[in-house]
């Protein structure tokens, strides 16, 4: 038996379209818009790619069952809800009507396909895992079938880490990156000219989803009010700030603070901030010793001085939070571990350390010369460890090599991370990283793999959340990692770019040229 579920019709603001919606063309669009963002794609298979410069583009392209709202949690998109039955192995799926670039209008069809296709080649293939089956009992309708329960399956597929898009089904049957980029989006492909840019269109035949009626993430209506969009591949930092300066481009992905900062009296300009972006984090590897000890783990959090390292490897642009999930979002656990967090207890951790047999074994904080908040983290939190006695070496080695030495278990003791896109996501992510067969910390720990449980096969929302605040819980008592606060972003647009909303992925519905 089919129970509907309040989740099928969270974002509904009006009753689903019985006929088809009106396509989403503004009166008087016009003109091009021009975002540089840092790298290129590494490919435009919507599927395959993890990489943000890809979800950049492919979200304006693509569409997928459900998405995320503004602060992240799922939303319908080209299904209009979702039924689960009681025992959380059906999902019933009803599409809206839904027109893909090349005409054809979407049905099950290409749903069923696209699913399949996401399981053999996906980003984050495993959310189809536990698929025992799909059945399409019409045009209208999609019934998925797990093996097991599975209540993460909605977050998986609505998230954008690697979009589980829908495609035509004549696509879908096709192999990773062999693919024509056709899907149900507001703007569809034009070009891609590597080292360049990418060139999108708005889709004339692009069908509303009335069931809102206003942005709202990557569902939400999308109203386009811009003839074209071009995506430009910019890696220098100097070189975006001065494109958005002189209008060569209208938008920035991000912008360094300083610049931002500099920047904030220019008329012409517009700073957003986004808060929060990622985690600032502190790994530690458990499987060295005297990492392996959780009281000298302790003392390290005792230690550290949060709030200056957060200052320092943002420019200012920070929060304090100790969550390891946003606050907003259906799991932040509240105040849980809040006691334990940014201490700053220099005397604790001394005593701490006694406590350890701490015998001046050398610590070594690993970070990389990529990105200036890792390498800032390191530099810092090894002056604070060094003052309550801890023998610190830092290491400081290019992104790829800080991230393969990682994977090793010797050769590092804590390493210096921006978690961005598990936070963003959910739980899931972010428990998953701490848990199965190959955790960042390098040893399991038996209470985090029980949360992990519960948090994947529970079907009582509330027995979830306890598995997240009881995650919370033990991070902070056993010191697994050190979250040291939220990092924020700024993105940049022109003062004529009017209704911009900053968002995790830029997005170019809803704004108008003046």
């Amino acid at each position: 038996m089919l129970t509907r579920r309040t989740l099928a019709k969270a974002a509904a603001v009006a009753p689903f379209a019985t006929s088809l919606a009106a396509p989403a063309l503004a009166q008087g669009a016009r003109g091009s818009i021009t975002m540089a963002q840092q790298a290129q794609p590494p490919t435009l298979d919507v599927h395959v790619t993890t990489a943000q410069a890809s979800r950049n583009v492919n979200l304006h392209i693509h569409e997928t069952l459900f998405a995320r709202d503004e602060v992240s949690n799922p939303k319908p998109d080209l299904a209009t809800g979702v039924d689960i039955s009681a025992d959380g192995l059906t999902y019933r799926f009803e599409l809206r009507e839904a027109r893909f670039h090349n005409g054809k209008m979407m049905t099950s069809a290409d749903v069923k396909a696209s699913l399949i296709r996401y399981g053999k080649v996906g980003g984050s293939a495993f959310i189809m895992q536990p698929v025992e089956s799909i059945e399409t009992p019409n045009a209208r309708t999609v019934v998925v079938r797990l093996k097991a329960p599975y209540p993460g399956f909605i977050a998986g597929i609505s998230s954008p880490r690697a979009p589980c898009a829908i495609l035509p089904e004549e696509e879908a049957v096709r192999e990773a990156n062999r693919i024509q980029f056709i899907g149900t989006g507001p703007f569809n492909f034009v070009e891609f000219r590597p080292d360049s840019h990418v060139k999108l269109a708005r889709f004339d035949g692009y069908v509303q989803n009335t069931a809102y009626q206003g942005m709202d993430g990557f569902a939400g209506r999308k109203v386009v009010n811009v003839s074209e969009a071009l995506i430009r591949f910019m890696p220098e930092a100097g070189a975006r700030t001065a494109a958005l300066q002189t209008n060569e481009a209208q938008v920035l992905e991000a912008i360094a603070v300083p610049a931002a900062q500099r920047l904030r009296g220019d008329r012409t300009l517009v700073m957003h901030e986004m808060m929060p972006w990622a985690f600032q984090t502190l790994m530690l590897n458990h499987a060295q010793k005297p990492m392996d000890n959780p009281l000298f783990r302790r003392a390290m959090q005792a230690a550290l001085d949060l709030e200056e390292i957060m200052a320092i490897s943002t420019d200012g642009l920070y929060r304090m939070q100790h969550g390891w999930q946003h606050p907003g979002t259906a799991y932040f656990a509240g105040d849980v571990g809040k006691a334990l967090y940014n201490m700053n207890n220099k005397d604790r951790a001394r005593a701490l350390l006694r406590e350890a047999r701490y015998n001046n074994e050398e610590i070594i904080l690993l970070g990389d010369s990529s990105f200036k908040n890792h390498n800032d983290t390191v530099v810092t939190a090894t002056e604070q460890l060094k003052s309550v006695g801890i023998n610190v070496r830092t290491v400081i080695a290019d992104w790829p090599t800080a991230f393969a030495q990682r994977q090793k278990q010797d050769g590092w003791h804590a390493w210096a991370l921006m978690l961005g896109i598990e936070p963003y996501e959910g739980p899931y992510g972010v428990v998953g990283f701490f848990s199965g067969q190959a955790p960042v910390q390098h040893v399991r720990d038996e209470v985090i793999e029980d949360c992990q449980r519960r948090l994947t096969t529970s079907l009582a929302e509330a027995d979830r959340k306890k598995a997240v605040a009881d995650f919370q819980a033990r991070m902070y008592e056993e010191a697994i990692a050190i979250k040291c606060g939220d990092v924020g972003i700024v993105q940049a647009t022109r003062a004529s770019v009017q209704g911009y909303k900053p968002y995790r992925i830029p997005r170019f519905w809803g704004v108008n040229l003046a």
